[in-house]
């Protein structure tokens, strides 16, 4: 009898330091998810600070980037507009006549004579400067 009063205790005793234990870990757990919440609460209140400085450290190359993301999408409109263009049935033959007259006139205007070269060379120096 004595050894079930014994064991009966024990059982007890190791189910109420288990139930402690349970508690304490509840209690643990909450305080870490306090923790993590607090933690998110502070870094979205804190997001528009780091962005900012962010874009102030890395101004020039995200600008770069940018410029170049919208140069890239300009081409690909302009080359959409020309496929779209090409398409249409008498239009393609039309601006290669309207090219190969213009070549032929700016070869007579400008190349034929030495006079007319060195207009086309100051009008480009002109143009450069």
């Amino acid at each position: 009898m004595d050894d079930y009063i014994t064991t009966t205790t024990e059982v007890r005793e190791t189910s109420e330091s288990a139930a402690l234990t349970t508690v304490s870990t509840a209690k643990q757990l909450e305080m870490q998810g306090r923790q993590i919440g607090n933690n998110i609460v502070v870094f979205f209140t804190e997001l528009p600070k780091y962005i900012s400085s962010f874009f102030q450290q890395y101004k020039q190359p995200i600008i770069s980037i940018l410029l170049i993301l919208a140069a890239l999408i300009a081409v690909r409109v302009l080359l959409a507009v020309l496929a779209a263009l090409n398409s249409i049935p008498l239009l393609a033959p039309t601006f290669q006549l309207i090219g190969i007259f213009y070549s032929v006139w700016f070869a007579i205007r400008y190349l034929r004579k030495k006079s007319d070269r060195e207009e086309l060379a100051s009008k480009l120096q002109s143009l450069i400067e």
